[in-house]
Parts: C-alpha cells; sequence; structure tokens
C-alpha cells in the first residue's frame, strides 16, 4: 500500500524551506559586507521553480478528460516544461565566477576573513545551485509519472533520457551563448540560428552530455529514494 507519494506539496514546503535558508545565507553577507553579492541567485531560483509550476500545472490539467483531448496537452505542457527545465540546474554553473575569482592567498588552507568570504560564497552557491537543481528533479519526477501514465514505462524513460539530454544542451546555451528560455518567444529567429548553429559543436557536447549525465544520475537517486521511502504507484 502506497503511503504517500512525493508531489507538489511536499515540494512547495521544500521550496519554501531552501528559499528561507537562500535568503538568510544572502543576508548574512551583506551584514559582513554590505554588498548583495548574490542577490541575481535569487532570481535564478525563482526561474528554477518555473519547471515545477508548469509540472504542476500538468499534473492538475490532465487528471480528468478524454484521452483523445489529454494527450495533445500533455504534450504542449511537456513542451513548455522543456523549454524552461534547464533552468533548475543552471545555477550550478554560476560557480565559475568564484573560479574566476581565485583564492586571495596562494596557500588554499590560509584562514582570515577574505579566505573564509570566499569559502562562504562556494557554500551559499552550493545551497542554492541544490536549491534549484532538486526542484528541477521534482519536476521531471512529476513530468515522468505523467508520461509513464500516457504512454507506458518504456516511453516513460526514453522521454526522461531525451529530457536530460536538452536540459543539458539549455545549460549550454544560457552559459556560453547568453540565451535564456524566453529568447525562443522575443528573438525566435536568431535565438534558433544560434542553437542550431553550435548543436554539434564538439565543446557544446561535452559540457551538455556531463550536464545531462549528472542530471540522470541525481534523478536516479530522487526516483529511486521517492519509490522505497514514500512508495510510488506504477501509473502505466
Amino acid at each position: 500500500m502506497v503511503r504517500s507519494r512525493f508531489g507538489l506539496g511536499k515540494s512547495f514546503i521544500l521550496l519554501g524551506t531552501g528559499l528561507l535558508g537562500c535568503l538568510a545565507m544572502v543576508g548574512v553577507r551583506f551584514l559582513f559586507t554590505g554588498h548583495w553579492t548574490h542577490a541575481f541567485l535569487i532570481w535564478n531560483l525563482v526561474l528554477a521553480l518555473v519547471p515545477l509550476v508548469i509540472a504542476g500545472f500538468a499534473q492538475v490539467l490532465t487528471k480528468k478528460g478524454p484521452f483523445v483531448l489529454l494527450v495533445p496537452l500533455l504534450f504542449l505542457l511537456s513542451l513548455a516544461w522543456l523549454i524552461f527545465f534547464p533552468n533548475s540546474s543552471y545555477i550550478f554553473t554560476d560557480f565559475i565566477h568564484l573560479i574566476q575569482r581565485g583564492l586571495p592567498v596562494d596557500n588554499p588552507n590560509a584562514r582570515g576573513m577574505e579566505t573564509m568570504l570566499l569559502w562562504y560564497d562556494v557554500i551559499v552557491r552550493s545551497l542554492f545551485a541544490f536549491s534549484g537543481h532538486f526542484l528541477g528533479l521534482v519536476s521531471l519526477l512529476i513530468m515522468h509519472r505523467l508520461w509513464r501514465r500516457f504512454f507506458g514505462r518504456l516511453w516513460g524513460w526514453i522521454l526522461v533520457f531525451v529530457s536530460s539530454i536538452f536540459a543539458g544542451y539549455g545549460v549550454f546555451v544560457g552559459r556560453f551563448l547568453r540565451l535564456n528560455s524566453w529568447s525562443l518567444f522575443t528573438y525566435p529567429n536568431s535565438t534558433w540560428h544560434s542553437v542550431l548553429d553550435n548543436l554539434f559543436m564538439p565543446d557544446a557536447w561535452l559540457f551538455s552530455l556531463s550536464i545531462a549525465f549528472f542530471l540522470g544520475v541525481s534523478y536516479l537517486f530522487v526516483y529511486l529514494l521517492n519509490r522505497s521511502h514514500w512508495g510510488d504507484v506504477d501509473e502505466s
């Protein structure tokens, strides 16, 4: 018997907890330095919430109705979800700013406020990245259930695999081409040209597949934990 499932309600509780923790750490940073160094990460975390919101709508809107109408609806919602899904894992790439800054001293084990602030920044960004990535994984879990229910177990996993690949390339597009999810709507022609021109570049594939592999492995953790601890229903 299924006791409870890890779904939208629990996700928003975790979101609130994670967001409060992130805001608290940003506030502490401001008290020490007087600068809102990590304010942009708050916006990135908000963007990471969008896929979960879309997945929530998909879960609610496809509960009842004629199958012939629900399938096209799920397809459109899945497409919208996929466009914004890379935002959840994008925050990991913000570590590049800390890498560029480097250590203030040659000794990696040196103490002092300047060094400790750098370590603090690493921890803050880790919390933001973990929170955003986790929200994305929960949205993927919700979409996976829907795909499995409508298309069967095999196609459910195929779509998880394809989504991970697309998300990996989406993170590449965001970090290196400096394009956003909404660029597809605001500048469709130039965005599609940039996306297609870089699609087969070796560096794009190396980066994209690395993100996709990380995303796939971490999703397996969430999927298996969900099944073993909370229980899950085979909706196929």
